[in-house]
């Protein structure tokens, strides 16, 4: 297109659309702004705008309210929401509303433009609606890498295919798989998780496909297996790259022809339940240590989504926090809370054990606490961390120079602009000013270099 198509920007903070606006409008696009969102909702409507990029929280009209009413007058129109608090409730509502595409913030405005590049491309009448999915969200996290995950799971809701989940022990694939039953049209039906490690290999078969009586020794009785248990449900087999070779053949099959015969029985049955998987294992290498089959492989990676490691959303560990706090003390029926010294100790640590592990430590502390509050010794204490006060002073001297340096560089990297450098260092913007103020450095001019518009929007939201 030789001329760009007019946008629409809607959002209540003008330090957020005066940047997109700029940069957009040199990139050849014409650009009405509005920081009111019931004048977005009727320039929306009644300007019928190609392109509209809003924010799903603005005001009493929200970024969803202007979605489904431009796509209620104008089907054809593409419109891109942000949001700094994602969920997967608002993601799924998104999707299933017809949304373009969902950004984080602060926008990407390069991504941005790609997105609306795609969407000149590709203006068509929206495809009819799916049914509203069901609430239920249990997933916690605002970080990018999670609201990616949102959307995932909102598109995996929509479809019926087959889907592989891919992540770290204890970083939330049961919770994911859950989350695209419940926003999917099977939401109302049985949602039945299998273990496959805790399943002994000569039982797979009676315990998936039932059996009949007589089938064998112990057989006294009809037996309903997983696959018809869940009806029109939902069948999570959890650690898929523990079921035993000789059974894998028997649930391609499975997967492949939607059909499968009880032990013992004559006839086969069809499959009516969707099917989700997941594993922490690499299944390609399995693949070739011969442990793995490679059609099986493929047969469920239909779809996959991967999990991300709670290493790489740190800034949704304090959302985790307060969860895992409140519900342990409710209970417990305690009143323990965690001091900005522990959240800082929180905040540093890798998790190898990922959310289950920090579930599990929360849990511990208020058990072991006397509702007092939670300070840094008693975190590291949990955490089975040695105590660096303890430290000779030249090892925590040391320690204390090679982070202080680390930080120097990474701010240095950014240009002096904080947001960017807690980024970077994969920190909260808050550990990173307390660590500036512990080495009377958060007032020097090398690291306070004036930042962005759209950054500071960010520490708002």
């Amino acid at each position: 297109m030789s001329e760009k198509l007019p946008v629409l920007l809607i959002d209540d903070e003008e330090e957020i659309t005066f940047p997109i606006a700029t940069f957009l409008e040199a990139k050849g696009y014409p650009v009405t702004v509005t920081n009111s969102g019931s004048e977005g909702l009727r320039l929306a409507v009644t300007a019928q705008f190609p392109l509209i990029v809003a924010d799903i929280y603005i005001d009493r009209v929200t970024g969803l309210d202007i979605l489904k009413a431009a796509k209620g007058t104008m089907p054809s129109s593409a419109v891109i929401l942000m949001t700094a608090k994602g969920s997967v409730r608002t993601t799924v509502e998104a999707e299933t509303s017809g949304a373009f595409d969902y950004l984080p913030k602060p926008v990407d405005l390069h991504e941005l433009l790609q997105v609306l590049q795609r969407a000149e491309l590709s203006l068509q009448p929206a495809e009819p609606l799916p049914p509203e999915p069901a609430s239920g969200d249990e997933i916690v996290g605002t970080s990018p890498v999670m609201v990616r995950l949102y959307k995932d799971i909102a598109r995996a809701a929509q479809s019926q295919a087959i889907v592989l989940i891919r992540g770290e022990t204890g970083s939330g694939k049961e919770l994911v798989a859950r989350a695209i039953h419940a926003a999917g049209a099977k939401a109302k039906q049985p949602f039945l998780p299998v273990d496959c490690a805790a399943i002994p290999e000569n039982l797979w078969e009676s315990e998936l496909f039932g059996s009949t009586r007589g089938a064998f020794t112990s057989a006294e009785k009809d037996r309903v297996g997983i696959i018809e248990q869940a009806r029109n449900g939902t069948v999570f087999l959890d650690e898929i790259g523990e079921i035993p070779v000789s059974f894998q053949a028997k649930l391609l099959r499975l997967l492949e022809a939607r059909e499968y015969r009880p032990v013992g029985a004559n006839t086969a049955k069809p499959v009516t339940a969707r099917i989700l998987a997941a594993t922490h294992r690499q299944l390609e290498a399995m693949i070739q240590a011969g442990e793995f089959r490679a059609d099986l492989y493929h047969r469920l990676n239909v779809l996959h989504i991967d999990v991300p490691p709670l290493r790489e959303r740190v800034k949704d560990i304090p959302l985790l926090v307060h969860r895992f706090l409140g519900d342990a003390n409710d209970r417990m029926g305690r009143s323990s809370r965690l001091e900005p010294a522990g959240m800082n100790v929180l905040e540093t640590y890798r998790w190898p054990g990922n959310v289950r592990e920090l579930k599990n430590a929360i849990e511990r502390m208020v058990a072991m606490s006397s509702s007092g509050p939670l300070g840094a010794a008693e975190v590291r204490q949990i955490l089975g961390l040695a105590d660096t006060q303890a430290m000779p002073a030249s090892t925590a001297q040391s320690l204390e120079e090679a982070e202080k340096k680390h930080v120097l560089e990474a701010l240095r990297a950014c240009g002096g602009n904080r947001t960017a450098a807690a980024e970077r260092l994969n920190i909260q913007r808050r550990t990173l000013y307390k660590k500036l103020d512990r080495w009377g450095l958060l007032h020097e001019g090398h690291t306070s270099v004036p930042e962005t518009q759209v950054s500071k929007h960010n520490e708002k939201s």
